[in-house]
């Protein structure tokens, strides 16, 4: 069958257009459609107050829809073969070290006080939400941001041509992007440093129970330990 195309007013190029008029080069990119929506969850719940009902609504709509996504677009074989739970170990292993090092990083970040009032009071939404339901939503959207930015986009980008690097680099890159609506500079930096750090086990294992074993291992560990020296 050939596919009809339509004739572009402006750049007068010609694109392809399935039956049902939608073209399928927007069709391909329809999959950023959750990266946006997920930006506009994190920063409803910003704007709600850290801590409040709005923020943890605005957090769990977030979550549903990077599950819905994956559900749509994501690889089932993410979660298949063996060594699972050397893959976890792994994770958990790398995330402790990168907590370390941020730990360390913020000992010098609280002589900053532009950098550290802002990590200070995402910091503070357990005292102000209670900690059993901060961590449930930590973890949830922890998982699913690993399931939209270590397998949906860069598995979509890697089917429309790019290179596992490039994929890698365009991937991690939304996610500081969508991490910017939270208004925190350290947490688009740390959400850069994890994202690249989790997409190589991505990569390595083929199957994103390191990746995120490696997220929860390191945001669980700043939750809980950077209050201290901030």
């Amino acid at each position: 069958m050939v596919l009809p195309r339509r004739l572009n007013a402006e750049t007068g190029a010609l694109y392809l257009m399935n039956p049902d008029g939608v073209s399928l080069v927007a069709r391909q990119w329809l999959f950023l459609l959750p990266c946006a929506f997920g930006a506009l969850g994190l920063f409803l719940a910003r704007q709600a107050g850290d801590g409040t009902a709005g923020f943890y609504w605005a957090t769990a709509f977030t979550a549903v829809v990077y599950l819905a996504a994956w559900w749509v677009w994501g690889d089932r074989g993410a979660f298949t073969g063996a060594e699972k739970l050397h893959d976890v170990a792994r994770g958990i292993g790398l995330g402790t070290a990168l907590g370390v090092v941020f730990f360390l990083g913020a000992l010098i970040v609280t002589r900053i006080p532009a950098l550290a009032g802002p990590v200070a009071e995402i910091l503070d939404t357990p005292n102000k939400g209670g900690y059993a339901l901060t961590l449930l939503v930590l973890v949830v959207n922890g998982v699913g941001e690993e399931l939209i930015f270590r397998d949906v986009v860069p598995s979509q980008l890697r089917s429309m041509g790019q290179t596992v690097l490039q994929a890698g680099v365009w991937s991690t890159v939304a996610y500081g992007l969508v991490t910017v609506v939270m208004g925190v500079p350290l947490l688009v930096f740390a959400a850069v440093v994890l994202g690249a750090l989790a997409y190589t086990e991505a990569v390595r294992t083929g199957r994103l129970y390191s990746p995120i074993a490696l997220h929860l291992t390191w945001s669980i560990a700043m939750l809980l330990i950077l209050p201290s020296p901030l």
